[in-house]
């Protein structure tokens, strides 16, 4: 694999003071730059994942330009957001903190930069939820089959939102509160970790901070402040508790996966994976689906 650095100065046409790794997450490898004064943010990923890098990166781009604080990718010297051949993206530095959603204040930031998102994404009732996630939730994924509740808890939760037709607009489909970086010198809250981005059904998105925050008796402000400034009326927030179980399934299919494949990225060993499993098992179970 050729160096970072070496790409860096090949197609962004930098000679970076610095490079060191940032840590990965669950779908990729970072490096910290810095060159001339600035800061920025080396991207790799699995060649699997070159198209959500890709995808990610336009819908990033895109609402920079609106004004929101996204990690916007910097183009090649050709142009380009993503070195397709090394899966390799540049992207702005954001300064600030990650945010944990543990107080209040916190949560309302959460709740009102996803709104911003939300509304900036042309939502407006979209296709039928059977379309979203097809690659990301079947019972024939690899991993499943290793454990028998599961095939049956992805059918029960297809079946229960496969038929809702509901708001769609630009999803992060990722928003955990870390992905939330507070500038607390001017006040404003961007988002980052745009790899996966799409346009899907709003109510996942909201299902997925959710469940990060630990479920609803823990997100009261982020729910209060959401309802208030995103586009979704009451009777579709009422359905909350289906795309809560139709996010456990997809945490439970994706850590079934990496066991599977024994994937390793952003985990010291199997032992992580089996407790993102387990966690979305009893996630499921607790919102009443049998994961006997």
């Amino acid at each position: 694999m050729t160096d970072t650095p070496d790409l860096l100065r090949r197609f962004w046409g930098i000679r970076p003071a610095d490079v060191k790794p940032l840590g990965g997450g669950m779908n990729s490898e970072t490096w910290v730059v810095e060159h001339q004064g600035s800061t920025y943010v080396a991207k790799r990923v699995p060649a699997t994942e070159i198209d959500g890098l890709l995808a990610g990166c336009e819908v990033a781009s895109v609402l920079a330009d609106a004004g929101f604080v996204t990690g916007r990718p910097v183009p090649t010297t050709d142009g380009r957001l993503v070195v397709i051949e090394h899966a390799l993206a540049l992207l702005e530095h954001v300064r600030g903190r990650e945010l944990e959603g543990e107080t209040d204040e916190e949560q309302r930031w959460i709740a009102s930069t996803l709104a911003g998102v939300h509304a900036a994404g042309s939502p407006a009732i979209g296709l039928s939820t059977a379309t979203f996630a097809v690659d990301w939730l079947s019972p024939q994924l690899t991993g499943v089959e290793a454990h028998p509740w599961l095939a049956p808890a992805i059918e029960a939760v297809r079946a229960e939102t496969d038929p809702l037709t509901v708001t769609w607009s630009v999803l992060h489909t990722d928003p955990s509160p870390e992905a939330f970086i507070h500038n607390d010198s001017n006040g404003v809250t961007g988002l980052i970790d745009w790899a996966g981005a799409k346009r899907g059904p709003v109510l996942y998105d909201v299902a997925s901070a959710v469940m990060y925050l630990g479920g609803p008796d823990r997100a009261t402000a982020f729910l209060t402040t959401y309802r208030t400034h995103g586009p979704l009326g009451t009777d579709e927030m009422q359905l909350l508790d289906a795309f809560r179980r139709f996010r456990w399934v997809v945490q439970a299919a994706y850590f079934a996966w990496r066991l599977a494949v024994r994937d390793l990225t952003g985990v010291a060993d199997q032992a992580d994976n089996e407790k993102g499993l387990n966690d979305a098992r009893r996630g499921l179970a607790g919102l009443g689906l049998d994961t006997a």
